[in-house]
Order: C-alpha cells, then structure tokens, then sequence
C-alpha cells in the first residue's frame, strides 16, 4: 500500500463538523461524547484500495456460499425454518455484513468480519454530508460502484428491510434503549420511506405460530410481525441472555416457523459469517491465525508467544470475550471452551501523526447489503489512539468506548478517484 495515495486523514471542517453532530442530534437521538463520539477527522481512501477491499469480501463471501470452510455444528435455538428466511438467505448468502480492516505499514489486515449491519444508514449520510461539502471532486460514498447513489441506497435498503409490507415492520434489539447503537435504528426509520417501527424484544411474542407486538405507550391491539429486522448480536443473546434456556427472557424463538413472517438478517449467518473462518482464509490481507484448540501446546511449548497474538471468542462480538493479553493461566482457564476461540496474530497499526497534535490508528469497516444478487457497501472508519507500556510496547486501541474524545471515534470515509 502506498499510503501517501491510498489513504490519508484529513480534518472535517468546523462548520461541516457541527451540522453532522446536529444532524445525528436532532435526527437520530445521538448525544455526542455520551456513548460515542463522531469524530472530527475524515478518511480518504483510493478506488484501488477500496476495489481490493471489495475484491477480499467477494473471496470470502464466495468461501461461504460454496461451503469450502469446516461444517459448523447450529446451537440449540438457532436453526432457522426456511419459510422465515430472505431468499437471498435461504441461497446460502447474507443479507448483511461487516468486514473490519486496520490499516498497517504493510498494508490492509484483516480484524475480523460479521453478519450484522452495525452503521450503514448514519455512516451513509454522514459520508454524504462530508461530500456534499467538499469542493467539487471525483469521491463518492459507496464502495460497490461509483455510480451508487444515496437515492439508490435508500430505496435498496427499504426494500430489503420493509419489502412490500406496510405495517408490521420492525427494528428489535434487546435493551434498545441502553444500546449504544441504537442512533443507527433511528437514522434507519428516519431515512428509509418505509413505515418501521422501533421495538424492544421484550414487547414482541409469539401466539398462534405468529408474532406478534405490542407498540410500547399506544393504546392498541397488538400488531401482526411480517419483516423482523433483528439487531440482537449473538454474544448478548448467548452470553448475557442464557438463550435459548432462559425463556423467561425470550417470548419468540429463531427456529420456529412463524406464519407470514421474514427474518431481515436471520441470527443463524452470525455463526456462520464469523471469526471461526479466519484461520481458514488464504490471503495476503488475513494476518496468521489458528483454532487455539490446535496451537494450545504449542503456546505451552513456547514455539508461540502468548504476546504476538490476541485471543478472540468465535461468535463474541464489541468485545464479547476478546482477550487481548493472553497467557499461560489464561489458557488453562479457557481449556474446557478451547474450541471456540481461534489466536489472531495481532497487526501493527500505522500511525498516522495529524495536525491536532494526536497519533491516530484507523481501521476501515466496509458494510454490505445484499438483495437479489446486487450487494451496495457503505464503508466508514473508526479513528483510535496508541498508548505506550511501561515496557515501550505500543498498544493500539480502536473500539468506541477507548476513543470518546475529541479526535477520535466514528469517521466518515470518501473514496476517490485516482
């Protein structure tokens, strides 16, 4: 990677930054500095280095369609009934996903990659209002094609998530009001002309094979469910939950057949698209990785460093299980769970050294969305920081609760035209 052509940071102008803090303010309900912090840089990246990304998601996602990975075993309570399913799901592809890359001094590195939408819509209209006021130049904002406009993003978008149903559509999380995601929920009911309708998963259940919901504060019957837009992640519902075991929780379940209703991103692809693929990849931007199951002795012999890796539960996610300082004691705790972790070789980040003074990490996140055979990717980044050990080992830290400052957080991303 020539970073001097493919990739740079550049500081959002003042006037722009404070119409996007308003605009996610008044629009989506984000408080910024609160949870998260938009961040007061941007990123550039070239039309070849986004093309390589693209190139690197469509190997995977063809890995995945043609089952060239290990057979994965379904846990209880997520195997889903084909009727539910999107018919891009039921093909064996996904609906949608993440792909995290960090940006190093060699190149892009793979961090791991998901089947969620996390950011699309805010990331989307925080790239268009970063373009919008940029001087007249060749950048756009989707990474799929340069002919990809916000127009044909919000009609995709409606039509994978509300399809052709007027009532009865929903966004569900669990806990919606303390999700620290939950301002993308509001850009997503609030761009897309659809009507959807913001539900915490406690308020929906299940009667007659239908599920259904009852609107929170409105005087009404509840209403029938024909398109679930699930937003739950798979760590919170496994780890925090005790899904499927805890039904007092849970009032619907993911593997039973409900009548006249479609999963919008079916849970079951989040076993399936995970880090579990990692040490089966074979590429230049796939650092080393390995099931620990298999390397464990080999952490034990020393012919490993415990230093040079981070340890990463399969289905964990924002954190979930993620051990970034692994060792001996460790691994002896983790022997029972052995095979669902896999050891990342981890990635030295480049600094980039901007003229706030600050060093700063980036690690570009691609976001795509797949309905019938055409996929639109929305790309964005988060900014992170680099903090120094006792012993001068650099520590890299790139999640959002690490960067709720000034500088630093969830960025914009423009791609140009070379």
């Amino acid at each position: 990677m020539d970073e001097q052509r493919d990739i740079y940071l550049e500081k959002v102008p003042d006037q722009v930054y404070q119409h996007m803090v308003d605009l996610f303010e008044q629009d989506y309900h984000f408080k910024n500095g609160e949870k998260m912090r938009l961040a007061n840089y941007y990123v550039g990246i070239s039309r070849t280095l986004s093309n390589h990304f693209v190139q690197f998601i469509d190997e995977v996602k063809q890995g995945i369609i043609q089952k060239k990975h290990p057979h994965l075993s379904i846990p209880d309570g997520f195997t889903p009934h084909l009727d539910n399913l999107l018919s891009t799901e039921a093909s064996a592809d996904v609906s949608f996903a993440s792909y995290d890359m960090a940006v190093t001094e060699q190149g892009l590195q793979n961090i791991e990659f998901q089947a969620v939408a996390t950011y699309p819509v805010s990331a989307a209209r925080l790239n268009k209002c970063l373009l919008d006021s940029l001087p007249a130049t060749k950048a756009h904002i989707f990474a799929d094609s340069s002919a990809t406009t916000w127009d044909d993003f919000i009609r995709f978008y409606a039509s994978l998530i509300a399809g052709n149903a007027s009532e009865g559509v929903i966004i569900t999380d669990r806990l919606v009001a303390q999700q620290k995601t939950n301002f993308e929920f509001y850009a997503t009911q609030k761009e897309l002309n659809a009507s959807i309708e913001i539900v915490d998963m406690k308020h929906i259940f299940e009667q007659d094979q239908t599920l259904f919901y009852t609107p929170p504060g409105k005087a009404q019957q509840p209403i029938k469910v024909e398109r679930l837009y699930n937003r739950i992640l798979l760590a919170e519902a496994l780890f925090e939950d005790d899904y499927p075991q805890d039904s007092s929780i849970w009032n619907f379940r993911f593997d039973k057949h409900y009548e006249n209703l479609k999963f919008v991103n079916h849970p079951v692809k989040s076993f399936e698209v995970s880090k579990r693929l990692s040490p089966y990849i074979q590429h230049p931007f796939n650092p080393a990785c390995f099931e620990l199951s298999a390397v464990a002795q080999d952490f034990r012999n020393g012919l490993l460093k415990y230093d040079d890796y981070v340890w990463k539960h399969k289905w964990g996610a924002a954190g979930h299980r993620l051990i970034l300082s692994p060792n001996a004691t460790i691994l002896e705790e983790l022997n029972p769970d052995l095979k669902d972790y896999i050891a990342q070789k981890k990635v030295n980040f480049k600094v980039f050294k901007t003229a706030d003074g600050q060093e700063k990490i980036v690690e570009l996140r691609f976001m795509t969305a797949t309905l019938h055979q055409q996929t639109i990717i929305v790309p964005m980044a988060r900014i992170g920081h680099v903090t120094q050990k006792d012993n001068g080992e650099k520590t890299f830290k790139i999640h959002f609760g690490d960067n709720n400052k000034e500088g630093y957080g969830f960025s914009p991303v423009i791609i140009f035209d070379e």
